[in-house]
């Protein structure tokens, strides 16, 4: 180890400090997508996840997106179903597949999806 350079040694170093942290060895791959909300439920568009994915309401929409399974709804007065997203939020899910991630909304918004 005395004979290897600097960086390598910190590199190392860094990847025994990190080796306990869930997550922390990096992704295989990262997910990224943009997706048009339309006025029934779809799923998002299929991929493995080790990490899980955050799903954030393009700024400009004109309403709300709502996050949540095969049955969610648009219904916002208490009796809905979905996990809604104001025009500009985002939200996190520990998920280990975005198959099962429905949304739902206002015609022609569109959502940003990242996983890894």
């Amino acid at each position: 180890m005395a004979n290897e350079p600097w960086n390598e040694v910190a590199y190392k170093f860094f990847l025994n400090a990190i080796s306990g942290i869930p997550g922390s060895g990096g992704a295989a791959h990262i997910h990224a997508d943009q997706q048009v909300v339309t006025a029934s439920a779809v799923a998002l568009t299929t991929a493995a996840l080790t990490n899980g994915l955050t799903i954030k309401a393009k700024s400009t929409n004109a309403g709300r997106v709502f996050v949540g399974s095969s049955g969610v709804t648009a219904t916002d007065n208490g009796t809905g179903n979905g996990f809604a997203l104001l025009p500009g939020e985002a939200i996190s899910l520990p998920v280990s597949t975005s198959a099962g991630v429905f949304i739902i909304g206002t015609a022609n918004d569109i959502v940003y999806v990242i996983g890894s």
